[in-house]
């Protein structure tokens, strides 16, 4: 992976010092790409590009960027995982393309050159961001891969524009004025990351997955979709629908190819192994396609509750993995805390974050990239919220009043006697706040439309109770209420799941933790074939990852692998009333609050109750916490 960085002065008269700036703007992003580093300057339309680069494929100097070839010149980000087979094209008698290196960088130049953007982006694979001048028609293209990936950011006001892979770097230009945008700050608390369509600071925002943005001379933006993941799911249910088709062998056989490519690689690679079912399939096929025993890494801990090492340790033992863990305690995931805002340079608030940064830092130490598990839970059906859904939904053929009566009832036992009921119960002794999962489940019954449901269990504050003084607007329900007529209720929530949480939470969090430590991850499940083939899969093959299991099963036995779903969560509950409590009582402050436009009486009542074990309210917490050390580190006034 690398660093992207650019600057596009549309004020002729505006004085800046270009070289300077731009050189200072690719410097806050030295992590993502610590091997080289360049710059190119067009004085005469003052527009310049930036690069750090992280070298995977072709590591010699004809791979440096930005790479200026006929009339385009281009600062990449990314992996294309069939440019061989592209090159290959280019380079045919019909074409006769020469090049200069084995770089996938020259082959997205080449084939723009050969094709155009539009159908060069129709052939490509992978994971990947850009920007691409046009010299001939003084044109700026930026681009993002069809399911982010990798980021870009961009920002433009007064005739100056500027992107980058991260917004940290605008504070670097002297013509940039950091403002909050409170619309996504409400939009941060409401779902503990600010989407796509968005950032915390005004007038900025990222390319949306799948689509390429045109800027032109007079500062006019054109926004294009070129893969539209509504669109593709459509038709692959329409081509799959009534087959017969073999899905677990074909799903199989999608899934070894898609590893096999994302092992491409110059430098040495390895694979995060958790000992849960997506990691160990991922591992299971790398190991199939390597001649010797691959690199595994997990990450234990001294808390039980986090620890998954024995299981990874398992799973490695059985595919003779060349196995890698270190066992953390508590105080080493707390020591990170401060770092936070370095490595997300926005708010974001998922605390599964600290142990990803942690297993990061190891997994670089013997390796360049790492491939991952995730998307395997939207794809196949593995959050439990598909599961209660799919159960409430039963409910909603009550009449409302009944079921408002059945909501009521139940809430009028308190969340702690539910606790004491439950827990002398052997089923629930091990559920921890269960009086809270009874009211927040008797709420969910309790909504008009069952569209409600989804958008209430993804909220970490809902939209009435979002913390903040100033007027803001919540835009971001619109999406999660949407009902894709040609899906059922469950892949309805995935589909919005992989517009929405993927690219916005968990892609952005292993992207910034991983790029922290200079380390490139790679997710294959996130291969085109792979998502339009698990849409159209049957409901039952799909849901729990029933499919993957039987796949898996097949290689590892099932008890080695077979265990209720863990994630990789920390106990935060716990250690914002012990060890974190002296640094939230002091972000929560009722001065503090109030000097941030926080709503205190909102948040100080929340923080009392969780203190008192009355209720668990740590992700809404931890969203205000998160938030308040941001603005503080940032000396936000």
């Amino acid at each position: 992976m690398c660093g992207i960085s650019g600057i596009w002065d549309l004020d002729k008269n505006r004085s800046s010092d270009l070289p300077k700036i731009i050189r200072k703007m690719s410097g806050t992003l030295e992590s993502r790409g610590p091997d080289d580093q360049g710059i190119w300057i067009n004085n005469v339309n003052k527009i310049c590009f930036g690069h750090k680069r992280l070298s995977i494929l072709d590591l010699s100097q004809l791979g440096r960027q930005p790479m200026v070839k006929d009339r385009f010149v281009i600062t990449y980000n990314g992996e294309i995982y069939n440019f061989k087979e592209i090159r290959k094209e280019l380079k045919s008698v019909k074409l006769k393309i020469r090049f200069n290196s084995n770089s996938d960088t020259e082959v997205i130049l080449n084939a723009c050159i050969a094709w155009g953007i539009e159908k060069t982006l129709s052939k490509i694979s992978g994971m990947f961001a850009f920007a691409l001048w046009d010299k001939k028609y003084k044109q700026l293209y930026l681009v993002r891969d069809k399911f982010g990936m990798k980021p870009l950011y961009l920002t433009f006001k007064n005739n100056l524009f500027l992107f980058s892979s991260q917004s940290k770097s605008f504070e670097k230009h002297p013509d940039w004025s950091e403002k909050i945008n409170f619309n996504a700050l409400a939009s941060f608390f409401n779902l503990g990351y600010i989407p796509s369509n968005k950032s915390i600071y005004e007038n900025t925002m990222q390319v949306p997955p799948g689509y390429y943005f045109i800027i032109n001379s007079k500062g006019k933006i054109k926004k294009k979709c070129y893969w539209d993941i509504e669109r593709v799911i459509k038709k692959s249910k329409n081509d799959f629908n009534g087959k017969n088709i073999n899905f677990e062998s074909n799903l199989e056989e999608l899934i070894n190819n898609s590893v096999k490519n994302h092992m491409v690689s110059d430098v040495p690679l390895g694979s995060f192994l958790s000992g849960g079912i997506d990691s160990s399939l991922i591992s299971l096929f790398m190991q199939k396609n390597s001649v010797k025993p691959i690199k595994t890494f997990n990450v234990g801990f001294h808390e039980k509750s986090l620890d998954e090492s024995k299981h990874a340790e398992k799973v490695a033992k059985y595919l003779k993995t060349d196995h890698h863990n270190i066992v953390f305690g508590n105080q080493d995931i707390i020591d990170l805390i401060p770092k936070l805002n370095d490595i997300y340079d926005e708010p974001f608030a998922d605390s599964s974050q600290l142990p990803t940064i942690l297993l990061s830092k190891i997994t670089k130490k013997k390796v360049k990239v790492a491939l991952s598990g995730d998307a395997g839970d939207e794809l196949f059906g593995g959050y439990n919220r598909y599961l209660w859904s799919k159960k409430i939904k039963l409910f909603y053929s009550l009449p409302k009043y009944f079921r408002d009566l059945i909501t009521k009832s139940f809430k009028k036992v308190s969340p702690e006697k539910w606790n004491k009921l439950l827990h002398s119960l052997p089923y629930f002794q091990n559920i921890p706040f269960a009086g809270d999962k009874v009211h927040k489940l008797m709420t969910s019954l309790s909504f008009k439309k069952f569209s409600d449901v989804y958008p209430f269990f993804i909220s970490q504050w809902q939209k009435l109770d979002v913390p903040l003084k100033k007027n803001f607007h919540v835009k971001n329900k619109d999406i999660f209420k949407k009902n894709f007529s040609f899906l059922n209720e469950t892949e309805n929530m995935q589909i919005i799941d992989l517009i929405t949480y993927l690219p916005d939470d968990i892609l952005v969090k292993v992207d910034r933790a991983s790029m922290a430590f200079g380390l490139e991850t790679r997710i294959p499940f996130l291969d085109e074939k792979i998502v339009e083939f698990a849409f159209s899969l049957p409901s039952n093959e799909k849901l729990s990852k029933k499919i993957l299991k039987k796949i898996l099963y097949k290689s590892i036995p099932k008890k080695i692998v077979s265990r209720p779903k863990m994630g990789f969560s920390i106990p935060l509950d716990k250690w914002l009333k012990k060890q974190l409590r002296d640094w939230a009582e002091n972000l929560l402050q009722e001065k503090k609050l109030k000097e941030s436009e926080l709503d205190s009486k909102k948040i100080r009542l929340k923080w009392s109750e969780h203190l008192s074990g009355k209720r668990n309210w740590q992700y809404p917490l931890w969203t205000v916490l998160v938030y308040q050390s941001w603005r503080e580190q940032n000396k936000i006034i």
